[in-house]
């Protein structure tokens, strides 16, 4: 079995709301205030709990869709649920029943600095070789 190398962090979970949970928040900026004492990272993990009324945990994939309280996703309907996040990105939540959302059940969660990672750029030795490959053609054009 290989070993696995410390990262220096520990990844931490969190009861979404904290103390309140996941219901219809007292005011509409509750649940930005919440994550805004957190600076979340790779690996932490958010538990939606409730124990009165009917929600969701709905995961849409834009902000449009959040700001929009669009309620098409992906979407969790049991309490305690656990989601854990493995890479850099933005995740927009929001309670797909009735209006909940437009009363202010919703929340962005930004991990690490909130940017997916993205496919890597070309290497320079690949760059090179398209350089080359490019001016050798335009040569063999001129050549002829």
């Amino acid at each position: 079995m290989g070993k696995v190398a410390c990262l220096g962090f520990r990844a931490n979970t969190y009861t979404v709301g904290g103390d309140l949970g996941w219901i219809i928040p007292p005011n509409s900026s509750y649940y930005e205030e919440w994550t805004s004492q957190s600076t979340f990272q790779i690996g932490d993990s958010f538990v939606f709990n409730w124990t009165t009324g009917t929600h969701t945990a709905t995961e849409v994939s834009t902000k449009e869709e959040y700001d929009n309280c669009t309620k098409m996703g992906l979407i969790l309907k049991d309490a305690g649920v656990k989601v854990t996040f493995k890479d850099n990105d933005t995740h927009y939540f929001l309670c797909s029943e009735g209006t909940h959302c437009e009363q202010g059940q919703k929340m962005i969660i930004k991990i690490g600095d909130g940017i997916p990672p993205s496919f890597a750029a070309p290497s320079l030795t690949a760059a090179a070789a398209l350089s080359a490959l490019f001016f050798s053609t335009l040569a063999i054009f001129f050549l002829n």
